[in-house]
């Protein structure tokens, strides 16, 4: 993304696209009712063209077509388990969810609108997802959380959205982190960090891992980013405390750099759709607060979204647009947190937002799930759409008119 450097500092932008899952194989629960009831259905379309994927407390796991103004309740009782990864195509979305006694993977079908069980397992179990970058096809790993808070039990699959879903053969691996541009999966488990082959889990790299936390690749795959964490010990106060960096390293966990130390606390790491940008938040002494910045790879060099002496209140959970002009972020206000986004050098608030702002429909269009409502905002100031507030949000997408 470019920016002009003569203003403090431009948007930027990542989307938060969710998605979503059902049923499984390994579970006694019951699968997903795809032809569950249907609201009324009015027969002239009345809203704009967008589809939306949430859960509510009464109704469950539920398909919204704002445009007719009809709800689909997808798998009744279901609660969002909130792990989410869209396809390279964006035609499917595969999600968990959580049902009485079990956890489940499932893909949506964008186009055909349709739920398909991918794997269950008992509660509680840990499911983590990466996308091939240009076929259909699913890798996915789940664990079991161990009593100490380590990852215990569990594998490593591919699946395809034909309903085939293959074991990767992996002993060691226990959680899922990239479909690399070579072809090989980046996996992990607590001690290592794993570069293997889809096929059969042959290792082609490995990594020290006990420290790394965070661990988020690029788009391209080429970069990882990640919180070193460790405990250092502060003599003055005769006590240990923890320390975290942010690190940079190649896509094997090798020639890693720091780029902030553990005094700035970095959180919430989000790449950008090209994967020359990386945004974050950090606590800045300047202002007192926390703010938003991002780190170029080319230039090597960090610059905040607002400048510290024109900020006066926290800004966490960064959120590119798609194309990366724009960065979404929840502005933490003396009446409550603020959906924001920095705009031609000024900070535009979009109305409350509970927890994070939920992405973006296009460059121009952004998601606000609020305390009350859902609404979908224009960057001019607009509200394009408003739905009764669900308990959690999935996705939200524009569709092509029928």
């Amino acid at each position: 993304m470019h920016f002009d450097r003569s203003r403090p500092w431009i948007g930027l932008a990542v989307v938060a696209v969710f998605s979503v899952l059902a049923a499984g194989c390994s579970s006694p629960s019951q699968a997903p009712d795809t032809t569950a009831q249907t609201s009324s259905q009015p027969a002239t379309p009345r809203g704009p063209n967008l589809s939306l994927l949430y859960t509510t407390a009464e109704e469950g796991l539920v398909f919204h077509d704002a445009r007719r103004d009809s709800s689909r309740t997808l798998v009744p009782g279901a609660v969002d388990d909130s792990v989410q990864a869209r396809s390279a195509s964006g035609r499917y979305l595969a999600f968990t969810y959580r049902t009485a006694d079990s956890t489940h993977l499932a893909l949506f079908d964008r186009r055909a609108q349709t739920l398909q069980p991918v794997d269950a397992r008992r509660t509680p179990v840990t499911y983590s997802l990466a996308w091939h970058s240009s076929e259909e096809r699913l890798a996915f790993a789940y664990y079991r959380p161990a009593r100490s808070g380590t990852r215990g039990p569990g594998n490593v699959f591919v699946a395809t959205p034909d309903g085939a879903t293959r074991d990767v053969g992996c002993s060691a691996a226990r959680e899922v982190l990239d479909w690399l541009p070579d072809g090989s999966l980046a996996t992990r488990n607590d001690d290592k960090l794993y570069v293997v082959a889809p096929s059969d889990c042959a290792t082609r790299a490995s990594a020290d891992a006990r420290r790394m936390r965070r661990a988020t690749y690029a788009p391209s795959g080429k970069h990882l980013a990640y919180i070193h964490r460790e405990l250092t010990y502060d003599r003055d106060n005769r006590e240990y405390t923890p320390d975290s960096s942010l690190m940079l390293s190649d896509a094997r966990g090798g020639n890693a750099q720091e780029l902030f130390g553990h005094e700035r606390r970095v959180r919430h790491l989000r790449w950008g759709p090209d994967a020359t940008e990386l945004a974050f938040d950090v606590r800045v002494e300047a202002s007192g607060h926390r703010q938003i910045a991002v780190y170029n790879l080319a230039r090597e060099r960090t610059v905040y979204l607002t400048p510290p002496t024109q900020t006066a209140a926290d800004q966490v959970h960064p959120i590119w647009s798609p194309s990366g002009t724009h960065v979404a972020f929840t502005l933490r206000t003396s009446t409550g947190p603020q959906a924001a986004v920095r705009i031609e050098g000024q900070t535009r608030r979009f109305g409350s937002v509970k927890g994070a702002v939920g992405g973006w429909v296009d460059d121009r269009t952004l998601v606000v799930p609020g305390p009350d409502s859902l609404r979908v905002r224009a960057l001019n100031g607009s509200t394009q759409y408003a739905h009764p507030a669900p308990t959690s949000l999935i996705h939200v997408w524009s569709r092509d008119p029928a």
